[in-house]
């Protein structure tokens, strides 16, 4: 009878001091003000999904079905700096290479869905990818994208990639 006495005095603190660290975080006054969404809260998984589904597509070969995860109005930023306007536009200039690039070994390290307060939902991902590059030699590279979906579509993609140095 003491142990379980002992045992929900104990449970009673630390739920006591759980929730005293979730309150305190509330009041911390942050250096930098946050340009585009000062609130998030967590998105939906289908949304993770469409992003996982498109890359799954890219690695099997399948440009089609990846293409129909896109809006026809897509906005893409390029690890590059390059912007592409439209899905048209990026088939233009990347069909050809995205095609031969034979993409494999996807990897994905962190894929989150989040709402910003004006109902912005973006998936944000960290993945890697093997592929042959224009000289046939075999890279990899680490991505950090963000996916903005609406209606089930991708609208616009920010993309972020550096080669995968091995050591």
């Amino acid at each position: 009878m003491k142990k379980y006495i002992l045992f929900t005095i104990l449970l009673i603190a630390a739920c006591d001091q759980i929730e005293s660290s979730d309150n305190s975080s509330s009041s911390i006054e942050y250096i930098y003000e946050p340009t585009y969404q000062k609130e998030w809260k967590i998105g939906s998984s289908e949304n993770i999904m469409i992003v996982q589904k498109m890359h799954k597509a890219i690695e099997d070969g399948d440009f089609d079905l990846a293409y129909s995860f896109m809006s026809d109005d897509i906005i893409i930023q390029h690890g590059d700096g390059s912007q592409t306007n439209s899905l048209e536009e990026f088939k233009e200039l990347y069909d050809d290479a995205y095609k031969s690039s034979n993409f494999r070994n996807v990897g994905v390290g962190v894929n989150i869905s989040v709402i910003s307060e004006e109902g912005h939902e973006w998936v944000l991902l960290w993945d890697r990818a093997t592929y042959d590059g224009p000289d046939g030699s075999e890279m990899t590279d680490l991505y950090q994208e963000a996916f903005r979906i609406e209606d089930g579509k991708i609208i616009r993609v920010n993309q972020f990639f550096k080669p995968l140095i091995e050591n």
